[in-house]
């Protein structure tokens, strides 16, 4: 069969071509370019960009150049270094050496790939603040005080696995704790975003833990235009992740609607129903803000509490100051808010835990129009702004000489007091976009350290081997064993 076309289509065709192709040079090349000179101007500058792929040629190349025996394994007999950063990410700390501390780098055509979605965490304007409105009454202080039984009963479920290990070792057991912190995290999201315990521990939290896995580090993404498209393996594992975990959402929030009692997911249905969604479907508002809250809210105080016991273990001293006062102010009794309240060390020790090991590896804000910094630093729309707390929280000149050192003593009179700049410690972000599930991580971490500072004391594993990656979170390579004596 044959088909006329009319004698207009060949022409349009072309010019339609030739706009796509037009644009491409623009947005690949030209773009990129006159982003660079105009930070340039103002004496930011960086390494030099290549065509299309921009800096990730040159950040493959420097990441070869560090091998494994860079990395720092713990040896009892030596001290621990917390200086992380030069090992995560050595371009990042070759390029601040070589340009300063403000200076500028391209990662190609960016995408954000089927980890991260059109959820609160990426979506900005209207779109952002709908979202926000939805997602943070759910977790505001008093809301989340009356979560308080639901963390106590996970943390308690974590203390009675230890004393069953311990005992059946004799008093003294060496634990790999990774898995226990982060079911006692997952619990509690469980609970929260779907009313229940363990509803989602099988199939979806396992899931978005291996779209983490498969997606690698958001920092060194691959810039080759479209190849998201191309069916590598790579590719096929995450499209295939983040369909199942879009109807494993949907079959959750099925579920939930029989059930008596608030839960977010419930939340997330009703704020589908009305606002400004932008590109999303109801559906995918759902999943996209359920999935993402899944990431944030289940592994990011897990990893943080596993730094913590981490820096505990090697701080004898300190694990006995904090467990004093929680014995002191609880008098065997269990925590409450009011008690909680009290824990002034252990509040001290939390803050310092998040300055050495933020959860978030970067926050990162694009510029969605002309943005004067200060007096000095002009961004122009459509600069992506990276703040990289772990070094941010590292900076002598901000924290003092003993920047690299775990001192909770820093935080007595508050964060104000610990810093130069109050503002440079954000382990939640700040303004705005300060994590709403803030109050939330704060009382998971008093109430798990308490629980078991009152039952355990615990010192460094020799089978611990200290070294922390980055992919989507800054973790602990090997995981932590700690020796845990029952009390």
């Amino acid at each position: 069969m044959d088909i006329a076309l009319p004698s207009y289509a060949f022409p349009t065709f072309v010019f339609l071509l030739f706009c796509m192709i037009m644009y491409a040079v623009y947005d690949l090349c030209l773009k990129p370019k006159i982003l660079g000179a105009k930070l340039r101007k103002q004496g930011i500058d960086g390494p030099t960009p290549s065509f299309v792929l921009g800096n990730i040629p040159d950040i493959q190349k420097i990441k070869s150049k560090v091998s494994a025996a860079d990395t720092t394994v713990y040896n009892l007999n030596e001290p621990l270094s917390l200086d992380c950063c030069t090992i995560l990410l050595p371009h990042l700390s070759q390029w601040t050496k070589q340009f300063g501390k403000t200076f500028s780098f391209a990662l190609g055509k960016k995408d954000r790939g089927p980890l991260l979605g059109k959820g609160l965490l990426t979506t900005s304007k209207e779109v952002w603040v709908h979202q926000r409105k939805t997602i943070s009454p759910t977790l505001y202080v008093n809301k989340v005080k009356n979560m308080l039984s639901i963390v106590l009963e996970s943390g308690n479920t974590l203390i009675k696995s230890w004393e069953k290990m311990v005992e059946t070792e004799g008093g003294i057991a060496d634990i790999e704790v990774d898995e226990y912190v982060k079911n006692f995290t997952s619990s509690i999201f469980s609970n929260v975003m779907f009313g229940r315990y363990d509803v989602a521990h099988k199939g979806l939290f396992s899931k978005c833990r291996d779209l983490m896995e498969a997606s690698g580090s958001p920092t060194v993404l691959d810039g080759r235009p479209f190849y998201r498209f191309f069916p590598s393996k790579r590719n096929r594992e995450q499209r295939r992740l983040e369909k199942e975990i879009y109807w494993i959402i949907l079959e959750l929030e099925k579920k939930c609607r029989m059930q008596e009692g608030e839960s977010m997911i419930q939340t997330l249905v009703q704020g589908s129903k009305h606002g400004e969604l932008g590109s999303s479907t109801p559906q995918q508002f759902i999943v996209d803000n359920c999935k993402e809250l899944c990431i944030v809210a289940m592994d990011v105080p897990g990893i943080t509490a596993i730094w913590g016991l981490m820096l505990l273990a090697m701080h004898p001293e300190w694990q006995s100051h904090a467990r004093a006062e929680v014995l002191e102010v609880c008098g065997g009794q269990t925590p409450d808010a009011e008690k909680l309240g009290k824990m002034r060390i252990l509040k001290m020790i939390i803050l310092e835990i998040l300055r050495l090991y933020p959860g978030v590896g970067f926050t990162v804000r694009e510029a969605l129009g002309d943005v004067q910094i200060g007096k000095k630093v002009f961004v122009p729309k459509g600069v992506n702004i990276w703040i990289w707390p772990a070094a941010l929280h590292r900076d002598p000149q901000l924290w003092g000489p003993d920047a690299l050192k775990f001192n909770p003593e820093r935080f007595a009179n508050g964060i104000s007091g610990a810093c130069k700049i109050p503002q440079a410690y954000a382990p939640f972000g700040l303004g705005p976009r300060t994590c709403p599930g803030m109050n939330l991580g704060m009382m998971e971490l008093k109430v798990m350290f308490s629980l078991i500072l009152a039952k355990f004391s615990f010192s460094l594993s020799p089978n611990y081997r200290h070294v922390p990656k980055f992919d989507v979170l800054l973790e602990p390579r090997y995981g932590v064993n700690l020796i845990i004596h029952k009390l």
